[in-house]
């Protein structure tokens, strides 16, 4: 890209490079929810039960509780164009407050993204990638705009139209996204990730790549 004039990229093509902004690394693609799920589950017990008791985790959760109620007001996805990175990223957010999504919810998304990283043998570790696994899980919850207009057709029959818009999942906001929600939760991770992993461990087994290698 960088002899095309159309960039820095010295060392990679743009396939990559667009690659990398929306998954954040140029090679590893973002996990799906799927693969996620144990991880997740365990996690979202193991905060459940300590978030009273715990005060790396509670005072996680209160600090998410505090950036979600300070995001401000949300916006509709057709709306977006042209906003800075930071001023979508707050709408992003904002729009998990206003869906519901409980402060444990986001402080188990970033124990599991990391203890999903830490475990599989074939991951990018890096923070940038684990900010963009982050921000992704987070987008899973609420990311669109989504509207339902009943209108009469031409012979008096009630019928819907439809508008289903999300924005792109891709770029600077989804680092901005993963980073204002990982800081809250470093002590958590730094006390707890091993436990997660354990946990994670005793009810699904190991990382499927470690179970076919024989390595469990």
């Amino acid at each position: 890209m960088a002899a095309s004039g159309k960039g820095l990229a010295a060392f990679h093509c743009r396939k990559h490079v667009e690659h990398k902004a929306r998954h954040g690394s140029h090679w590893h693609g973002t996990y799906s929810a799927a693969e996620l799920k144990p991880y997740l589950t365990a996690a979202t017990s193991y905060v459940r039960l300590r978030a009273e008791s715990d005060r790396f985790i509670k005072a996680a959760l209160n600090a998410v509780a505090l950036l979600l109620e300070e995001a401000g007001p949300t916006e509709i996805a057709t709306r977006l164009r042209g906003m800075s990175a930071n001023r979508r990223a707050r709408i992003a957010l904002a729009r998990l407050r206003v869906a519901g999504i409980k402060p444990e919810r986001l402080v188990a998304i970033v124990l599991a993204v990391t203890a999903l990283i830490e475990e599989d043998p074939g991951s990018h570790r890096t923070k940038e990638f684990r900010m963009v696994q982050i921000a992704k899980a987070l987008h899973r919850l609420a990311s669109g705009t989504h509207k339902r207009w009943p209108f009469l057709d031409h012979q008096g029959r009630q019928r819907q139209t439809e508008l289903h818009a999300f924005p792109r999942s891709s770029g600077p906001v989804l680092r901005l996204i993963g980073r204002a929600v990982e800081q809250p939760c470093e002590w958590v991770v730094e006390r707890h990730l091993s436990a997660v992993l354990a946990l994670k461990v005793k009810r699904y087994g190991r990382h499927p790549v470690l179970r076919t290698a024989g390595l469990e």
